[in-house]
């Protein structure tokens, strides 16, 4: 019974914070956004994500579940190799991409900054949503921006995989033993990709995808820990996206 109570309440909150998220953020489109209003989404966001977190560390403190059923643990690499190899290999590519492309152009060319800018600029007065909501609202410009979207991204990264990965995973299983795993992890991958769906179509397809790799590495690994690096390098590359002067003003967060 236990872990029903959990995993509804779960899928309640976090089908509360999308409906939410959906309304705020076409308010917020319609409105000048400045860097407090940006500061204060990175705020609500990352308190968002910890608050289901805690409440999570509070039932297994006075449960029978545990950590490691959540995926705290070593990675095992204990399934079929090929499917490991296939995976670990997409993950390798995509994190290089975001390490690579993103930050490491973004810090070494002045020229990659400058374009950068002009494209996000562009998209911030385009038509299309999800392009509007990641330029307009997600994407931290100033230096007090990109310091609190670190926090986004540990809260992304750490609780998003503890909750999506770990927590719906371990409960559907437990729940419905008899239901294919394979079932179980595409029943995940829906759940994370409605999280965002105050991206729009767009990006509930594109955070499904994510989502399926994300999936993809737990399944194989046994374990949150190379997931949450993945994932946190993901969003915190955003902080390497956009210079206000074509500076890269993040060289110093301080």
């Amino acid at each position: 019974m236990l872990h029903i109570v959990l995993l509804v309440s779960l899928v309640l909150f976090f089908t509360f914070m999308g409906i939410v998220g959906v309304i705020q953020t076409k308010h917020l489109l319609k409105t000048d956004i400045d860097e407090k209003i940006r500061v204060q989404i990175y705020v609500t966001t990352s308190i968002g994500l910890c608050i289901p977190v805690f409440a999570l560390f509070l039932v297994i403190a006075f449960s029978d579940i545990t950590f490691t059923n959540i995926g705290f643990t070593l990675p095992s690499f204990d399934q079929n190799i090929v499917v490991t190899m296939v995976v670990m290999t997409a993950a390798f590519l995509f994190s290089s991409y975001f390490i690579f492309y993103r930050i490491i152009a973004f810090l070494a060319s002045a020229k990659y900054r400058q374009k950068r800018k002009k494209t996000l600029d562009e998209q911030a007065k385009g038509d299309d949503y999800h392009d509007l909501v990641i330029s307009k609202l997600m994407m931290p410009r100033t230096k007090r921006e990109k310091r609190w979207w670190v926090c986004v991204s540990l809260a992304a990264g750490i609780c998003e995989e503890i909750i999506f990965r770990g927590a719906y995973i371990f409960l559907l299983a437990s729940i419905f033993p008899n239901l294919s795993i394979y079932i179980v992890y595409a029943l995940t991958v829906i759940l994370f990709g409605l999280g965002h769906i105050y991206q729009g179509a767009k990006g509930l397809i594109i955070s499904s995808l994510v989502g399926a790799l994300f999936a993809a590495i737990y399944i194989v690994s046994g374990s949150l820990i190379i997931v949450v690096v993945i994932h946190f390098l993901t969003d915190f590359a955003n902080a390497f996206e956009y210079s206000n002067n074509g500076v890269g003003e993040v060289h110093n967060l301080d």
